[in-house]
């Protein structure tokens, strides 16, 4: 690329260029400073001028030599910061993975029993499946001024003079049937302490939520699907989301793209692995062998298929904004489905009418009307249910706030995937 002589006009050029002294000296530098190493480049008279500063470090370790001594101490410095800041930013996610449970092994049902307060083991059988028909609009006792104006069935839970379990906030419950199956779990206080982890969490879904378009666009609420899809739902076509409006797509800059994606599946990655350490190992085994038997891919983006960040073994994930779902059933190929409850509030009192005199529930609940129980809504709750009873959650009072993360097992995207494996299809996506 260049001779001694001009490594040495490079690296002095450098040295004297303040912009990019202050940054390094700093602990700021980043390619924003990708001009200052053009410039010096040009002064040099390299023959290729077009260098990032990815490539000024590998001609600094190949060539400090000839580089000034200021410039010298500088990376130097520069470097003992980083291998501290590495060790410090490694000793803390060690701790928080510690802290979530997260290099724990997955325990069995009767184990959480013994190691979660409030938790309980509940022998409960599936009720009926089908007395109340799939579309049925779900509201909580006392909410239903909600139903004003709409002209569906509707069902109030739990329905008087019935017998319904109501799993209540910050209380953890499993249903398990007479046979010994899982049927519901509920977990509260997945992430303990870690109020900020929620924060972040929350964040990034109000973000995405904000950037992409909703797979249900006649939906109440937002559901935002990541990774890969089968198209339209008349169709299989095997493929990634591209789901962002327009005009985020037109505003952003691939890395900026890049950056969001990774924000996305970095949460997806931990409400996996905390879903994974948090709820039974009765539920979690077999959900894993079913990912195993499908053979998908690993979740990636759009943008980068390899993906640099996380890697999940599942094929979508969602995330939910102020979902409202009628009564119905998923069809899964593994036998569970998880969630993450992230966020459950009121950000408007006065819309909520909620007060004094009235004790309205805020609603977006979780029904599962097979089972007969209400699992009042909660932030920081980790779930599982069983995708074939029929289920659903009630309407959310205006002025709240609920949203989270679901994994699910989709047929459709699998029944995709296998005709697309089947017609040769899928080589370009593995190797591009």
């Amino acid at each position: 690329m260049a001779s001694k002589g001009n490594m040495e006009e490079f690296f002095a050029c450098l040295a004297a260029d303040t912009t990019f002294m202050s940054a390094l000296q700093t602990n700021a530098l980043s390619t924003q400073e990708d001009h200052c190493i053009i410039h010096a480049a040009v002064q040099a008279q390299f023959s290729d001028t077009a260098i990032t500063l990815e490539d000024f470090w590998h001609l600094f370790a190949s060539h400090s030599d000839v580089a000034p001594l200021y410039l010298s101490r500088a990376v130097h410095a520069h470097r003992k910061w980083q291998k501290k800041h590495h060790n410090v930013e490694c000793g803390a996610k060690q701790t928080l993975a510690k802290d979530l449970g997260l290099k724990g092994d997955t325990l069995p049902y009767a184990k959480l029993a013994e190691a979660i307060p409030n938790f309980e083991i509940i022998i409960h059988n599936c009720v009926d499946s089908d007395k109340h028909k799939r579309g049925t609009i779900l509201v909580d006792v006392g909410n239903e001024d909600l139903l004003a104006d709409l002209t569906s069935p509707s069902l109030a839970v739990p329905p008087p003079g019935e017998d319904w379990y109501v799993v209540t906030p910050q209380k953890s419950a499993i249903f398990v049937n007479t046979e010994g199956k899982i049927e519901l779990v509920v977990i509260h206080g997945a992430c303990g302490t870690h109020l900020d982890i929620l924060e972040y969490v929350n964040s990034v879904i109000s973000e995405a939520v904000q950037d992409c378009k909703g797979v249900r666009p006649n939906h109440g609420g937002e559901l935002i699907q990541y990774g890969w899809n089968a198209g339209a739902c008349h169709l299989h076509v095997f493929g990634l989301v591209n789901n962002l409006t327009q005009k985020t797509h037109k505003n952003l800059t691939d890395d900026e793209h890049q950056q969001k994606d990774g924000a996305i599946l970095g949460i997806l990655a931990l409400a996996w692995n905390l879903l994974t350490k948090t709820l039974p190992e009765e539920v979690v085994a077999p959900t894993r062998a079913a990912i195993a038997d499908a053979g998908l891919p690993p979740m990636a983006s759009k943008e980068d298929i390899s993906e640099h960040g996380y890697y999940l073994d599942l094929p979508c994930g969602q995330l939910q904004f102020q979902a409202a779902d009628p009564i119905h059933k998923d069809r899964l190929y593994a036998p569970y489905a998880f969630n993450w409850v992230t966020e459950h509030r009121v950000y408007d009192h006065k819309l909520t009418k909620i007060g004094p005199r009235n004790s309205h529930s805020l609603g977006g609940n979780y029904v599962d009307v097979s089972l007969h129980v209400v699992v009042c809504c909660a932030p920081d709750t980790a779930m599982c249910l069983h995708p074939e009873f029929r289920h659903g959650t009630t309407l959310a009072r205006p002025g709240t706030l609920h949203q989270g993360t679901a994994i699910n097992f989709s047929t459709h995207i699998k029944d995709a995937y296998d005709a697309a494996v089947k017609a040769g299809g899928l080589e370009l996506l593995r190797n591009s």
